[in-house]
């Protein structure tokens, strides 16, 4: 699983909602500049206290160079916002493409869970600034955390019904429900580490995946039995 996005950042945007995609190199290497610039500031500090002159400053660029390719802060933030769930997509993608692949020997509900609970980490690590920006903007605007909720909506859904597939869980009846229940956990505390970074485990630490991802295993596979 690729750890970053190789691509130039502003290559995958359109015009559109306050951007203006550049004709030329020069503009693209300005545009990235600025995005790269955002997404480390957002790391340390809060959508509102996020200034055009912190983003040029730090990008080594004029605020001429920003109103040429972003209408606004919030267009600037919606094209940070693009991007992030552009890489949730990729990853997705990947993530169901592999699990497709099963070959003679089909993976374990362990090694599945791994790959995809580091994925998701790896994610939430990547763009931590933007996740905390989107939850700040929420009692602000429709369109700050919506589109990161219902973006892991889809994608609890089409990644549990691909490991609902494995032989382990086939015959598990409620295994539908507790790997959502599984997930919503993941999620959370991915989410409260971007925000908080509480500890002991961190985003940073590989050891969150492997916690995680046994977590999700062991309460996936144990179903208790349930009297009546």
């Amino acid at each position: 699983m690729p750890n970053r996005i190789d691509q130039p950042l502003s290559e995958s945007l359109e015009s559109g909602d306050g951007f203006v995609a550049p004709r030329y190199r020069s503009g693209q290497r300005s545009a990235d500049a600025l995005l790269e610039a955002g997404r480390a500031l957002l790391v340390d500090i809060s959508y509102e206290a996020l200034s055009i002159n912190d983003l040029c400053g730090e990008a080594g660029l004029t605020k001429g160079a920003f109103y040429r390719r972003f209408e606004s802060k919030d267009a600037f933030f919606h094209a940070l916002q693009r991007l992030a769930l552009d890489d949730a997509q990729r990853i997705q993608q990947e993530l169901v493409e592999s699990m497709k692949r099963t070959g003679d020997t089909p993976a374990t509900l362990a090694e599945s869970a791994h790959a995809v609970v580091e994925a998701m980490r790896l994610w939430h690590l990547r763009h931590c600034g933007v996740i905390r920006a989107s939850l700040q903007r929420r009692d602000h605007t429709s369109d700050g955390w919506q589109p990161i909720k219902e973006f892991a909506r889809g994608f609890v859904k089409d990644v549990a019904a691909h490991l609902l597939r494995l032989p382990e869980l086939r015959r598990n009846k409620r295994a539908p429900e507790r790997l959502t229940v599984a997930f919503q956990t993941v999620i959370a505390t991915m989410i409260n580490a971007a925000l908080n970074d509480p500890g002991p485990l961190r985003l940073a630490d590989a050891a969150m995946t492997q916690a995680l991802a046994e977590m999700l295993t062991l309460y996936v596979a144990n179903t208790p039995h349930v009297s009546r």
